[in-house]
C-alpha cells in the first residue's frame, strides 16, 4: 500500500468517527464554545495529477486544484526551507480565498539528531510560516518515533509542557 492510500473497495468501510476528548485535553480546551464552527477540508499534498477523478474532477488542471477544498497539510514545509518569500507567494495564491495552510513542522527539527538544540531551527521555521498570515492554520509535528516517546530520555524539547 503507498504511504497514505486506501484500497478504492476498502474506503467505504473505514470508521471516521472522532474519538471521545481524552481527559487531559478538557483541561487544557476550556474554551468558549464556537459559535460559528468551520470545517477545514482538504488533502496531505496538493499537486498530484494521479489524484484527478479521484478525489478532484474530472479534467480539474493542477492550477486548479486549490478550489476544491478549503486547507492543506503542506508537506513541502517539512522537506524544504522557503524562507518567509516563498511562503509569502502560497500566501499570495489563497489571498481572496478562505483558505489554510496546515505547515508540518522541518525534518531538521523533528527527525535529526536528538530533540536538544533546535531552538534556532523551531525559531526560523516559526518566523517564516508567520508569513502565511491569515492563511495560517495549525501546524503538524510528526517526531520519528525513537524522539516522540515521552518515555524516551531525549523527549526534552520544551514541548512536554504543550502536550501534557
Amino acid at each position: 500500500m503507498e504511504f497514505g492510500g486506501v484500497p478504492e473497495n476498502a474506503f467505504n468501510n473505514i470508521n471516521f468517527n472522532l474519538p471521545n476528548v481524552p481527559l487531559f485535553n478538557q483541561a487544557i480546551l476550556q474554551g468558549l464554545p464556537a459559535t460559528t464552527p468551520k470545517v477545514y477540508i482538504g488533502c496531505a499534498k496538493w499537486g498530484r495529477t494521479e489524484w484527478v477523478g479521484k478525489i478532484y474532477p474530472e479534467k480539474t488542471k493542477k492550477k486548479d486544484f486549490l478550489q476544491h477544498y478549503n486547507s492543506i497539510e503542506l508537506n513541502a514545509t517539512h522537506y524544504k526551507i522557503d524562507g518567509t518569500a516563498g511562503i509569502a507567494k502560497w500566501a499570495e495564491i489563497a489571498a481572496d480565498k478562505d483558505f489554510l495552510y496546515c505547515p508540518k513542522m522541518h525534518q531538521g527539527v523533528t527527525h535529526c539528531g536528538s530533540l536538544t538544540n533546535k531552538y534556532f531551527a523551531t525559531t526560523e521555521f516559526l518566523k517564516d510560516i508567520l508569513a502565511f498570515g491569515k492563511h495560517l492554520g495549525p501546524t503538524a509535528c510528526y517526531f520519528k518515533f525513537t524522539i516522540r516517546n515521552p518515555e524516551n530520555p531525549k523527549f526534552d524539547f520544551g514541548f512536554s509542557g504543550l502536550l501534557y
